[in-house]
């Protein structure tokens, strides 16, 4: 991936350079790796010495903690707007970078795109149908992360930066490769070591890890009491087991997304568990659905078909409906499509549209 991203340098570098002003956004409900990697971009925005702003119109209730504390203890030295402020600063030449993800519908600028004169996407997620289609793009499935590709340009451009710009990034790459246990190659380690030659803290990264205590009640009630396991193999010695987590008490209950990710993932600690999935509403009418999996289910795949993207391993989706368990339903009838082609399916899949339970919603 070096090769790509020295040969990626200079274009990245020409457009900063030419825009009037620089705009960074993360998907909808950022994680560790949608802000890091989004203050890693703006910290090389800024040594060109352009006007950069990072966009999160998300609801500070509706962000995770540990992100929330980013966002907070940064505002009075880095410019992060709404994004209705964000539009009131664009000119004829402003370009957007979009990071973390590459569909139009996960980020809070999906309608708006129109407004910038060039959008640019540094991602490691797979391509979909909700892909932005008119924008250039760096996205590397062998990267662990957005911020493992943002880092590795930072150390291209032989600057100095804060060591918090450091820990927000060696936190991004924590999270998406679950502290380093999967999706790690040897360029993430050398890319997490040169983080921690400018500064990086990996006692202060780890305490953004810390659950409190409160969250850790709400996500072992829901596995306790929402969860359910189906079977999709006809084979009696090694069949595919996926479990489906959700409040099936209180449906209508509201949640971070970031607790339905670690909801997947402690599900995912569970012998005999191939993937993992946790659904909840994020919003009024929005079901989030995070998913993981081992090596015998393609999460991604199984999220395309919800309009929704990642890797073999971690994926997620958004879904406009008021029904969660309708939900539930659609996302078990696509699950065959990450499971390989020599596992025999218990009956031929019926896949409902999307659109007869909406289509994802444009915020």
């Amino acid at each position: 991936m070096l090769d790509k991203l020295k040969n990626y340098k200079p274009y990245l570098d020409s457009r900063i350079k030419d825009a009037d002003n620089v705009f960074i956004t993360g998907h909808i409900g950022p994680d560790f790796d949608a802000i890091g990697s989004a203050f890693g971009l703006y910290t090389l925005a800024e040594s060109m010495n352009k006007p950069v702003y990072i966009v999160v119109d998300d609801e500070a209730s509706k962000i995770e903690p540990g992100v929330k504390k980013i966002i907070d203890d940064n505002k009075s030295e880095y410019c992060i707007l709404k994004k209705d402020a964000a539009l009131k600063r664009t000119t004829d030449n402003s370009l957007l970078i979009v990071t973390d993800t590459n569909k139009r519908n996960m980020i809070s600028l999906g309608d708006d795109l129109d407004k910038f004169s060039h959008v640019m996407i540094i991602d490691h997620h797979n391509t979909g149908e909700e892909t932005i289609g008119d924008a250039d793009k760096f996205i590397s499935t062998e990267a662990s992360s957005a911020s493992e590709i943002v880092a590795a340009l930072l150390h291209l451009h032989d600057f100095k930066y804060s060591s918090n710009v450091a820990n927000y990034l060696l936190a991004g790459i924590s999270l998406d490769t679950r502290r380093f246990k999967q999706n790690t190659t040897s360029f993430t380690h050398d890319v997490a070591e040169h983080l921690i030659d400018n500064g990086a803290d990996i006692d202060y990264v780890n305490n953004l890890f810390l659950e409190e205590f409160e969250s850790f009640c709400k996500i072992s009630n829901l596995i306790i009491n929402g969860t359910i396991i189906k079977k999709y193999s006809k084979s009696l010695l090694s069949p595919i087991q996926v479990s489906f987590t959700l409040n099936r008490n209180q449906p209508n209950s509201v949640y971070l997304k970031e607790d339905l990710a670690k909801t997947a993932d402690k599900m995912m600690k569970f012998s005999g568990i191939d993937a993992a999935f946790a659904l909840g509403f994020v919003d009024e009418d929005i079901v989030h659905i995070s998913g993981r999996s081992g090596k015998r289910i393609n999460v991604g795949a199984i999220m395309e078909q919800l309009r929704g993207g990642g890797d073999s391993q971690k994926g997620a989706t958004r879904i406009e409906s008021d029904n969660i368990f309708q939900v539930e339903q659609l996302l078990m009838e696509n699950v065959p499509y990450g499971i390989s082609d020599d596992v025999k399916i218990y009956d031929e899949p019926r896949v409902v549209k999307i659109k007869q339970i909406k289509r994802n919603k444009k915020v």
